[in-house]
């Protein structure tokens, strides 16, 4: 083999293994997959941390919560190593400034990622909140010992028209610190009948020259079952990272304490301009969280 053929393959890996870099899949907690994803208009504490930084403006509570996620990833066929991941959130809502610190370590496929996350909020009014969440990442490249550490932000707006309904807006890496991440997403929640909660999220690349090729729609469903069961339902379609799938979850909720489960699916389809294979991925997701 030439010297030239083995640099033009050595440069083909190089490229391929980069860009495979930035598709980890963004760490979500057991409640947002099992809702696909969604919930960018919703009020949450822990998934303050990963979604709208703003929601935890909301709460007037303190929190620890651990996630561990077990997956299985299939590329073209063939199995990869089985991903894992796990998740650590202390969050402290307070009515003037509310904060949180989280950590995550994953691993997919041959890459890993460590990352810091800070969260501060607070109320703009009685019903509105403003968010930004800072972020170190770490992705490290097992195969060819390459890493790479960055910062990235996330900003968010949350407004609560009422007690049944509920805005959002986020956008995620707004100063393109990597790549294509840079999103904007723009979510609702409304409960229904008290017992049932349904959720939208629509966005995309704003930076984009074609912007509707970039389209990410989810939704889902919140149904109360008895007392303290909640079940969740949830799917997703996102044209940015050529992915679609769905998600479904059991949690058993108390004041002060609660358990997750959570199952997700992902199929990405196979797409030449981002070096991408056609891959399914499957994850199970277990959390519990403390309140005091």
């Amino acid at each position: 083999m030439s010297n030239h053929i083995k640099k033009t393959l050595l440069l083909s890996v190089f490229l391929i293994s980069t860009n495979a870099l930035s598709n980890i899949h963004e760490f979500e907690t057991t409640h947002l997959k099992s809702q696909g994803g969604t919930g960018v208009g919703g009020l949450f504490t822990e998934e303050s941390a990963f979604l709208n930084p703003a929601s935890l403006a909301f709460f007037n509570t303190s929190s620890f919560y651990a996630q561990k996620d077990l997956g299985k990833l299939t590329s073209d066929g063939i199995s990869q190593p089985r991903p894992k991941a796990l998740g650590f959130v202390m969050a402290d809502g307070n009515p003037s400034l509310s904060g949180s610190l989280s950590y995550v370590n994953q691993e997919e496929d041959i890459f890993k990622r460590k990352r810091w996350g800070l969260t501060l909020s607070s109320p703009m009014s009685e019903k509105s909140a403003f968010g930004i969440s800072a972020r170190q990442t770490t992705d490290e490249n097992t195969l060819d010992k390459t890493s790479k550490k960055y910062y990235q932000a996330v900003i968010g707006v949350t407004h609560a028209i009422d007690e049944k309904m509920s805005l959002g807006i986020v956008a995620y890496d707004p100063f393109k610190s990597k790549g294509n991440e840079t999103k904007a997403l723009l979510g609702v929640q409304y409960v229904l009948m008290s017992y049932i909660t349904g959720s939208f999220d629509f966005g995309g690349n704003y930076y984009a020259d074609e912007i509707s090729k970039t389209l990410i729609y989810k939704g889902a469903l919140q149904v109360k079952v008895l007392d303290d069961f909640f079940l969740r339902f949830g799917g997703f379609n996102d044209k940015l990272r050529a992915e679609k799938g769905s998600g479904y979850g059991l949690a058993w909720v108390q004041p002060r304490m609660a358990f997750e489960f959570a199952l997700k699916n992902t199929k990405r389809n196979k797409d030449i301009s981002l070096n991408q294979s056609e891959t399914s991925f499957k994850e199970t997701s277990f959390a519990g969280s403390i309140k005091f």
